[in-house]
């Protein structure tokens, strides 16, 4: 009876530790997407959409954390890279050529792998309108 205790509080030990470290990665990779996406959107549609310089030209990002906690950061990976989130910048793709050149899709992207060795991914997304969201609702172009 006491090894079957025993057993069975292990197992139940193990699956405990991986919430908690589902729900502490979910959490730091909410935050990091969540001050990803603040700092993109306070930038204005030139400086977001410059080929060169503006995000629009980068396919990651690193998380703004202090160098305390870099052993966290790095379990998050993009494009084989150990301390860095993906980003993506495209345009809609609708076929109609004002509403693609004046309209940005923004999607955010952390992967990890958890302590049992499986993979993990959240995303953020939204939308960026060179004039504002409700531009296309209130006026005509």
């Amino acid at each position: 009876v006491l090894v079957l205790v025993i057993s069975s509080s292990l197992f139940v030990l193990q699956a405990g530790m991986r919430a908690i470290d589902n729900a502490r990665y979910t959490t730091l990779a909410g935050q990091v997407l969540q001050s990803q996406m603040e700092k993109l959107r306070l930038l204005t549609w030139t400086q977001l959409t410059h080929p060169t310089y503006g995000p629009v030209a980068f396919s990651t990002f690193v998380p703004d954390l202090s160098s305390t906690s870099t052993a966290q950061i790095n379990r998050f990976t993009a494009g084989g890279v150990a301390g860095r989130c993906s980003q993506s910048i495209t345009s809609p793709s609708t076929g109609l050529d004002a509403f693609d050149a004046a309209f940005k899709i923004i999607t955010l992207t952390a992967n990890w792998t958890g302590i049992d060795g499986r993979p993990h991914t959240l995303s953020y997304t939204t939308y960026y309108a060179k004039n504002g969201i409700s531009d296309f609702f209130y006026t005509s172009h």
